[in-house]
């Protein structure tokens, strides 16, 4: 409160009055900021008791907790809701880090400025009442430019009384102030917040700190990161830390990155844990996208390896395997791979673990990836009727992987197959991308006593249409016999299009 004080009038609107004046009347005095070189106040406004004033010690004041007292007890709210200042509390500054900011306070109520008076009069709140008579427009030569831009409000809303003064208006000076003012440094953010683990918590905080970052300064990076090494754990599993955390990880180095990785996996189970989080996955990813040395590499691989089947099965877990699976080498994967033919049939029928078995066929090489073709192959018939197993065996398929075995597996099962929602997918791309595959599918098909009931099925019939595109010479023409006996079901839904598939068919 260098630039500025409270006269000791009693503030405008008030509705009540201090019990220390003897005998004094509920007074209306005018309430006015004195800035520093305006003359004392009257004397004859010096007994009116004033929170400010007439206090044994001024040593409160130098704190936020005091002047958030006398402003108590003085009834000034520091509510900054109401879009209007009200003639039951005046505006007041606070000096907040070196800029000084308006703070509203207010009635629920939308009303003028105005005072009232020991009668009924009333009248608008003048320029003169915030600031002195005997100043030149209210300013002295060391009042600030905020200051006068506070003043050109009050002047405006005299000018035409019944216009408000927006909350909006002056937030727009007091941000203006705080442009003018020194762009906040590390140290005077970690002032308000008290440490930058608790800056890295709060949403604007940890905004603030990947910003610097980002920018990288050297000296800015090491007290961050000093701050937050202890606290990885509970920041990489909070909604607003695990982005700071991630952003960390980016810029570290060698050092600081192993660091952070003793750190999360310290106790057995750890790493596995935070994996699972809906927000410590993503520091993980990150974390296994940016390792880079056999220390590092090893630390992550010993801390996953115990929950490799949870993790796979898990909505956030399979991603943080699927990244190793994407970021490490076919070496360092290999406790993945064992894993994923070991438990196969488990992971290709889990809603998630189907898409980890097929990045683990993409990322394989070598012996591990032929003993998990062939263990896919080995179970083909059984995924190939799962709701979620079945994508695992199409996406060897595609590959043209495992075909042999593949169709020893399927052989003598295709029309059960082909009735089925699921493995009729199957059935369709074996005719498509297995060749070899094609006269023995047919073969099964045109050879069921009840091939009619095929051609109505509403899975089966895809099959046959398949069939027919796919095939030539004699497989096709076989097909085309049996399907031409029933042309008594050419109207059905089902047989439509099957009927127009050939030309034959099509008479």
């Amino acid at each position: 409160m260098d630039d500025f004080e409270f006269l000791p009038d009693e503030l405008r609107g008030r509705t009540s009055y201090s019990t220390d004046v003897q005998g004094a009347p509920p007074t209306c005095a005018s309430a006015r900021f004195r800035f520093s070189g305006d003359s004392a106040p009257s004397s004859s406004l010096t007994s009116i008791s004033n929170p400010f004033v007439n206090q044994p010690s001024r040593k409160n004041m130098n704190t936020t907790a005091g002047l958030c007292q006398n402003l108590s007890k003085m009834g000034i709210s520091d509510d900054e809701e109401r879009s209007s200042f009200t003639g039951s509390h005046l505006p007041f500054l606070e000096n907040l880090h070196g800029c000084f900011r308006l703070t509203l306070g207010g009635s629920s109520h939308r009303q003028s400025l105005t005072q009232s008076s020991h009668g009924d009069n009333s009248r608008m709140l003048a320029r003169e009442d915030y600031f002195p008579n005997n100043h030149i427009g209210g300013f002295t030569e060391n009042t600030s430019r905020r200051n006068r831009d506070y003043y050109h409000l009050f002047e405006e809303q005299e000018q035409n009384p019944r216009r408000h003064i927006s909350l909006s208006a002056v937030r727009g000076v007091s941000s203006k102030c705080m442009k003018e003012a020194l762009s906040p440094d590390l140290v005077s953010v970690l002032g308000i917040y008290g440490s930058v683990y608790l800056t890295a918590k709060d949403q604007m905080g940890c905004r603030f700190l990947q910003k610097l970052i980002e920018e990288r300064s050297f000296l800015d990076v090491m007290v961050i990161f000093r701050g937050l090494i202890n606290h990885v754990i509970q920041l990489g599993m909070d909604q607003f830390g695990n982005f700071l955390i991630q952003k960390l990880i980016l810029i570290s180095n060698e050092e600081q990155r192993t660091k952070i990785l003793i750190n999360l996996t310290s106790t057995p189970g750890l790493l596995i844990e935070i994996s699972l989080h809906n927000y410590g996955t993503r520091v993980v990813q990150k974390l296994v996208e940016t390792v880079r040395t056999k220390t590092e590499i090893n630390l992550v691989k010993l801390a996953l390896k115990p929950g490799l089947l949870s993790l796979v099965r898990d909505l956030n877990g399979n991603h943080v395997i699927q990244s190793c699976l994407k970021f490490l080498s076919p070496e360092d994967n290999k406790f993945i791979l064992e894993g994923a033919t070991r438990f196969c049939a488990t992971i290709a029928t889990h809603k998630h673990g189907c898409c980890v078995l097929q990045h683990c066929v993409k990322y394989s090489v070598g012996a591990e990836r032929e003993n998990l073709i062939a263990e896919i192959a080995r179970n083909s018939l059984h995924l190939a009727q799962d709701p979620f197993g079945n994508y695992v065996v199409q996406y060897i398929i595609e590959q043209n992987l495992g075909g042999v075995n593949v169709m020893f597996e399927l052989k003598g099962n295709y029309v059960r197959l082909a009735t089925q929602k699921f493995s009729s997918h199957v059935v369709e791309k074996c005719l498509i991308h297995y060749p070899e595959s094609r006269s023995q599918i047919v073969r099964e098909l045109v050879s069921v006593p009840n091939f009619e009931r095929l051609l109505q099925d509403p899975f089966a019939n895809y099959v046959i249409q398949s069939a027919l595109s796919k095939t030539k010479g004699y497989v096709r023409a076989s097909l085309v016999d049996k399907v031409r006996t029933f042309g008594n079901l050419r109207m059905n839904p089902y047989c439509k299009r099957i009927f127009s598939k050939s030309r034959h068919l099509r008479k």
